[in-house]
């Protein structure tokens, strides 16, 4: 059986499996032995439903980017007495990569695997509640009325766990998804500060400071709200941001696929590591870059080598280290990469259960992960190229500006400056000589209405 649910817990296992067979309040005290306290030994009745769901024969979930169905041998049958139902299905090991089991475990898994652990006896009952081809939006649904509304489990991970979450109208509606959308944000980047692979560790100032080089925490999280963890904004709803993205999605969120939404099925160490990806691809990028804004820096500010890389990268007068240009690379990469996911090799992203918390190991082993698809990795590099070559990244501050670029850089500051230096960074992915880039970033400038501006 498979299903959308927690990471295997033993700890959790074992005083389940304890309460089936002792009850409460022995399955609370592991030091107790039931045998020295008979008295204290309860029923272990489960009180709530396990909630399963049948799979039918035109079923179809996605796995690692390719659509799976059940297999004929082992589709579930159904009959009827008129009084009774009755389930038939194969008990044969199903090969996950090869097709799908034909049961999920909407909820439960817990109770069902602890069974496992213990030996019950043969009249134990266990109440079942079984669907029929129950759509994952209505289990999505399911499982958060009953395990986040009175649980309060950590919602983040409710919505690694159901996708499908991250786009429904009927939690759009409340707080909970700008709730999720600001954890979500938050969560990415306090990793990108803190993750030793990312250009950003250090650099983002938690407590409010103003540290030339570094962006503020506020900043970086409305950043990838406005971008990365958004829903589609199938022309202008109620989370539109009208400043810049009124037509496009987020690729932590939901984007357009062929005209309907569609959720990428990653988890947050591959998000974050798709971040971190991305800003060394751009800080690879300007140090290699010869392109005049990043000579003229060096030249009027002293410096050159290594030196002149980090000073274009992270140093007091690149926009690359402002909150402005923080949000311009999320724009850019967000925009583009959404736009071509089918071919960029997106759709082979897929996390796994055990390992959805962001930490440092899980994110590298994500990064490991994202670096091996070399169709990602060239459209990734492509961008950053793109970007730092075709973008004038000095600020209207930098040493040496002449009155003109003073001008020109100047627009790029304060509010109106994101979207200005968003604009900026399509129009010179538009002329980038990777195809999958060009056409991208086309097609995202005839969407915002800006090819004609």
């Amino acid at each position: 059986m498979a299903g959308y649910q927690r990471t295997h817990d033993e700890d959790r296992l074992a005083k389940i499996g304890r309460y089936l067979e002792y009850g409460f309040p022995l399955s609370t005290g592991a030091g107790l032995d039931p045998q020295m306290h008979t008295e204290l030994v309860n029923p272990g009745w489960l009180p709530t439903s396990i909630l399963v769901n049948i799979l039918g024969p035109n079923e179809v979930r996605s796995r690692k980017g390719k659509e799976r169905t059940v297999a004929t041998d082992d589709i579930v049958t159904i009959s009827s007495d008129g009084i009774h139902h009755e389930l038939t299905f194969s008990a044969s090991n199903v090969d996950p990569t090869q097709a799908l089991p034909p049961l999920e475990i909407v909820d439960g898994q817990h109770r069902l695997l602890a069974t496992d652990l213990i030996s019950l006896p043969d009249d134990y009952e266990v109440p079942v509640v079984i669907f029929d081809n129950l759509p994952l939006t209505w289990q999505a649904y399911l499982f958060w009325v009953i395990n986040v509304e009175p649980k309060r489990i950590n919602t983040s991970l409710a919505f690694d766990l159901y996708p499908e979450l991250r786009d429904q109208e009927w939690l759009k509606r409340g707080e909970s998804i700008k709730i999720y959308q600001e954890h979500r944000s938050q969560e990415l980047v306090e990793v990108l500060w803190r993750n030793p692979s990312s250009p950003w560790k250090d650099r983002i100032e938690l407590f409010g400071k103003r540290v030339d080089g570094h962006v503020s925490n506020a900043a970086a999280i409305r950043s990838l709200m406005a971008t990365f963890v958004r829903t589609w904004a199938k022309g202008n709803d109620a989370d539109a941001d009208p400043e810049d993205i009124t037509k496009l999605g987020g690729l932590f969120g939901s984007i357009d696929k062929n005209g309907t939404r569609y959720i990428i099925r990653w988890r947050r160490p591959e998000q974050a590591a798709f971040l971190i990806l991305c800003w060394n691809a751009v800080r690879d990028a300007a140090a290699s870059s010869k392109a005049t804004w990043k000579r003229l820096l060096g030249e009027h500010g002293g410096k050159s080598g290594n030196d002149l890389a980090a000073y274009a990268f992270e140093g007091p007068y690149t926009l690359l280290a402002t909150d402005q240009g923080f949000r311009a690379i999320s724009f850019a990469y967000n925009a583009l990469a959404q736009l071509v996911y089918d071919r960029i090799g997106l759709l082979e992203i897929e996390g796994s259960e055990e390992e959805s918390e962001p930490a440092d190991e899980f994110v590298a082993k994500a990064l490991e992960q994202l670096e091996s698809n070399r169709s990602l990795t060239t459209f990734v590099r492509e961008v950053a190229t793109a970007l730092i070559d075709g973008v004038d990244w000095r600020t209207s501050a930098a040493p040496g500006i002449g009155e003109e670029d003073k001008v020109v850089q100047g627009q790029y500051r304060g509010s109106s400056g994101y979207k200005a230096l968003n604009k900026a960074a399509l129009t010179a992915a538009s002329i980038s000589k990777d195809i999958n880039v060009r056409d991208a970033a086309t097609h995202a400038l005839a969407i915002l209405g800006w090819s004609n501006e």
